[in-house]
């Protein structure tokens, strides 16, 4: 069961140019719960995401907790933070908890859009220190710099990202149209795929998998649905319920 919770349940906590002068307004605070199963057939966890905005500085928190009976077995606590500039130009900072069974794992990246120097520790040692031209996103802020600063989806959109040991230039690329019901409803969706080679975070997928996003075609892009393909099936997040503060 491990190899199959750390393949999967951190990539669904879950995304994913130049950028258009008109982008969408982002707003105060949205708040999204989801439904993890196996194959959408088997409840294991539940998740959550809530980011805030003020004048200075977004966050975005990210929660995954398994759900008996698999809690009594193997527990997760998973743990993503993300703080950006308040219009997602540029990420400052990207923190990781992982707590999978026995194991632990804390990953901290600190980034300085004005001068692109980059710091990167792993379970509090100094890993990477290094300079990195903006815009950069991380593996939680890569998801609203999709929604927000990508104006044309249809188009797809490049977005550099890094999870603090690689750079990599994440290729988005639209996919369909497609209705997709989930328990908080039924939805009208365009369905992306988030493309990378070696970059590892939020999304982590078996070699030569696919992860797929689903997305409200409105101007909210709420992510309804995340589908990751792992070794042993694949994993599916379902929106259960939200709440968005304009």
């Amino acid at each position: 069961m491990k190899p199959l919770f750390r393949s999967s349940l951190a990539a669904l906590l879950l995304l994913l140019y130049p950028w258009a002068s008109h982008a969408l307004e982002i707003p105060r605070k949205e708040v999204f719960t989801y439904r993890i199963s196996w194959n959408r057939l088997i409840g294991i966890a539940k998740a959550s995401i809530v980011m805030k905005r003020d004048k200075d500085v977004l966050t975005i928190e990210m929660k995954a907790k398994t759900v008996n009976p698999v809690d009594t077995f193997f527990s997760v606590r998973d743990y993503f933070f993300s703080s950006t500039t308040p219009e997602i130009t540029s990420f400052l900072k990207y923190e990781k908890r992982l707590k999978e069974g026995h194991y632990r794992r804390h990953d901290e990246i600190i980034y300085n859009p004005s001068t692109g120097k980059l710091v990167y520790y792993k379970n509090g040692k100094l890993k990477k220190d290094k300079v990195i031209p903006p815009p950069l996103y991380d593996p939680c802020s890569i998801l609203y710099a999709y929604r927000f600063r990508c104006p044309e989806k249809e188009a797809g959109c490049i977005l550099p990202s890094t999870d603090g040991r690689r750079v990599e230039k994440i290729q988005v690329v639209f996919l369909a149209e497609e209705e997709v019901k989930v328990p908080a409803g039924t939805f009208k969706t365009i369905k992306v795929e988030p493309r990378w080679k070696r970059m590892n975070g939020v999304f982590r997928k078996k070699k030569g998998g696919h992860v797929y996003v689903w997305f409200t075609e409105d101007q909210r892009h709420i992510p309804v649905k995340v589908e990751v393909d792992i070794f042993l099936g694949k994993v599916v997040g379902e929106l259960t319920g939200y709440e968005i503060k304009p």
